[in-house]
């Protein structure tokens, strides 16, 4: 991530030791000046090939090598350090993970073994010089031994330090052979991911290129930033301060960059207690506590600022809304879903029956065709006299069946003054049976009217319509009555705002399950009513109400 951060100061023209290499590792710095991190990375070049290569072919990339420095190094001449830091974040990336972890390390335990080596001939030199005995462990200044808060010195090696450590190996000349050494690995890196072809034309690539950062303008993922390394690397890198400059706005993040940033900023929070630590024991510090004071601060500073921007970043990129707004804004969302859902499924139905309908259309029209032509051949073959005669014969047929109709009439006038008869006997059977009280009352189980002026809500079961005639026959209006399913549970929020306005709650609890049961009991108070019915049944809630509100 580009932020003005304090950190390495890569000075190219005037070369000194760099003392925040030394600490990043946890040594002092050289007493005699020399550069630790480039006698490092010059022993890391110094490894033996298993396979000689032909000079010519050595020789191929050494200067490629030096070419893509080159680059690299113009365009931190003329950039500044706002270059490093993109160089930092953009290493980070190609090289998350094991691979980063593996380098670093490698580089500090050999620079750690360097070191050693160089204590040890200093101190031999000195011992032969004074001609006495001489431990060859080698001193550490003490100013580098002090204790801050009851602890030893303690050297940040969080991401931060990681970074700037790789940008200085990559841009700094006299590191030229650790540059090599993190070229090479990105080249195979580049080659394991291997995923699109780099197109043959400049013009192309440069499309290509573009497109990668509109992609990563939105999101970073490590694929595409090594695409767009491959896409640079074909053009040696022609375009990189061009793009460079596109990116000055583009946060060059990791997916797992905020874990990296809380570890980071845990490690500012233990210096800056011991720092306070410190000064409530000693103050002010002596001469050689004031370097590690003025390190500690350094790091707290460079910490927390990063962390700043980082959270400023995350709230710019973020839409603030409240969490309130949310729910009501999703469950909103879920229930237009819902509807638009319904009636998707509903237009399928109707799409089928008009595919049903226009099938049988279609096959009714090819039997009228086929009958058509049937008759067509049937009239060619017919004389008048036929037709005639068949006219004659229908015309008997039709005579009758208009006397049986006649008849069948008058049978069915007869029939209706025996079933009256019968009708008015059986009334006279059911009044006498009534009197005897030998049949049930059918108002037992109505529930008109027990139920009036009052509210209810329903949570689960098979729909609203289900129990809408037994609610209606009680007296229930239609804007008192409420229904929500049981598969898309509510907040607890939204539970107490719909039970508090209802007289009586029902939960199905086949369908709604014991969340909606939980929520709602935790709602009812002493003037409501709450259902539980288990099956979804509009009986069973008949029942409940000729229980709850019939006569006593």
């Amino acid at each position: 991530m580009l932020n003005p951060l304090d950190g390495l100061n890569l000075s190219r023209s005037q070369k000194k030791n760099l003392d925040e290499l030394e600490k990043l590792a946890g040594f002092s710095p050289s007493s005699k000046g020399k550069n630790m991190v480039t006698q490092l990375a010059g022993d890391l070049m110094k490894k033996k090939e298993t396979k000689a290569k032909p000079e010519s072919k050595i020789e191929e990339e050494e200067n490629r090598y030096w070419n893509i420095h080159k680059k690299f190094a113009e365009a931190y001449d003329k950039n500044g350090r706002a270059f490093a830091l993109f160089i930092g974040d953009l290493l980070d990336i190609m090289l998350s993970g094991p691979v980063q972890a593996r380098l670093v390390s490698e580089m500090i335990e050999e620079k750690l073994a360097k070191i050693r080596k160089a204590r040890e001939a200093e101190a031999l030199e000195e011992a032969a010089k004074k001609k006495k005995k001489y431990n060859v462990g080698g001193k550490i200044s003490s100013k580098y031994d002090v204790e801050i808060g009851g602890e030893k010195r303690v050297f940040s090696r969080h991401f931060l330090k990681r970074k700037s450590f790789l940008a200085t190996l990559f841009l700094d000349s006299d590191e030229f052979p650790a540059f090599k050494k993190l070229v090479k690995q990105i080249d195979t890196i580049c080659k394991q991911n291997e995923n699109e072809d780099i197109p043959n034309s400049e013009d192309q690539r440069k499309e290509a290129l573009d497109k990668v950062l509109s992609e990563l303008r939105y999101e970073i993922k490590p694929a595409d930033v090594i695409r767009f390394w491959k896409l640079l690397d074909a053009d040696n890198f022609k375009y990189l301060d061009e793009i460079f400059n596109k990116t000055r706005n583009l946060n060059l993040v990791r997916p797992t960059f905020y874990d990296d940033v809380d570890k980071a900023y845990r490690d500012g929070k233990k210096l800056l207690k011991l720092l306070i630590k410190d000064v409530q024991t000693e103050f002010p510090p002596n001469e050689d506590k004031q370097e590690a004071y003025e390190d500690y601060l350094k790091d707290i500073l460079e910490v927390y600022t990063h962390h700043h921007f980082v959270l400023k970043h995350f709230n710019q990129t973020r839409p603030n809304i409240s969490l309130k707004d949310f729910e009501l804004t999703k469950e909103e969302l879920q229930e237009k879903i819902g509807e638009m859902r319904s009636d998707a499924d509903k237009l399928k139905e109707q799409i089928n029956k008009l595919i049903i309908e226009r099938d049988e259309a279609k096959a009714e029209a090819r039997a009228v065709k086929i009958e058509n032509e049937e008759i067509k051949v049937k009239l060619s073959k017919l004389d008048p006299a036929e037709v005639r005669k068949q006219l004659s014969a229908a015309e008997a047929k039709v005579n009758a069946a208009n006397k049986e109709l006649k008849e069948t009439l008058e049978e069915d006038a007869l029939l209706r003054s025996e079933f009256r008869k019968l009708d008015n006997e059986n009334q006279e059977l059911t009044a006498k049976l009534r009197q005897l009280n030998a049949l049930p009352d059918e108002n037992a189980n109505s529930v008109e009217g027990l139920m009036k002026g009052k509210r209810i809500v329903i949570f689960g079961g098979g729909s609203r319509e289900q129990y809408w005639p037994t609610l209606k026959e009680a007296g229930v209006e239609d804007s008192d009555y409420e229904w929500y399913e049981g598969f898309h549970t509510i907040s607890q929020a939204r539970t107490n705002e719909i039970v508090g306005r209802c007289d009586v709650a029902v939960v199905m609890t086949s369908y709604a399950g014991h969340l909606y049961l939980f929520q709602v009991r935790a709602c009812i108070n002493k003037n409501q009513h709450l259902f539980l019915i288990h099956n979804s049944g509009a009986g069973t809630l008949r029942t409940e109400i000729l229980k709850t509100f019939g006569k006593k």
